[in-house]
């Protein structure tokens, strides 16, 4: 899946992630203030910690969530029911990877990715997941994630309004549908 960011003005952005179905979507931005899209912030996280079923992976996979539109191709037999299976599947791993992302953009804007007791205990405060679907972070996973978004962020940042930036999804053929 492709995944399209285009920014639409200083603060705000579209969108549109063509599927491997041939499927084009607009995904909604209900952005927090960052120095990064929110949903590209999800993208870098979520493939640096191997998250299959967070937002990326869903979106992949065929949900749609609310808010996402489908902008052009045929959608596959049963969509609704594909869609609600993705995200039952997904289970906590979605909503861990939203936790995920909110902590790491903290520590990033704080400037604590050098500062691991620092980072750990927001870590720890904002990660609490009563079945996790991974081992907590651990420092140098953490200072590489910052990285990854460091650069994300820099690359958006050098975009100027009504440019794009286009990062690629992997979808796990083993991951059942």
């Amino acid at each position: 899946m492709n995944i399209t960011f285009t920014r639409t003005g200083e603060c705000t952005y579209t969108t549109q992630a063509l599927r491997d179905d041939a499927v084009l979507l607009e995904v909604p931005s209900y952005d927090r203030t960052h120095a990064i899209p929110h949903d590209l912030a999800h993208y870098v996280v979520e493939r640096e910690l191997g998250l299959k079923r967070g937002f990326w992976g869903c979106v992949a996979a065929g949900a749609l969530f609310p808010g996402i539109k489908v902008i052009s191709g045929r959608q596959p037999d049963h969509t609704a029911a594909r869609s609600q299976a993705v995200i039952r599947e997904a289970g906590q791993q979605g909503t861990e990877a939203e936790v995920l992302v909110g902590v790491l953009l903290r520590i990033l804007e704080e400037g604590l990715e050098n500062n691991w007791p620092a980072a750990r205990a927001l870590l720890r405060e904002a990660w609490k997941p009563s079945k996790p679907s991974r081992g907590p972070l651990e420092a140098e996973e953490m200072r590489r994630v910052c990285a990854a978004l460091c650069q994300a962020q820099q690359r958006w940042q050098a975009l100027a309004v009504g440019e794009s930036m286009t990062v690629s999804w992997r979808l796990d053929k083993r991951a059942k549908r």
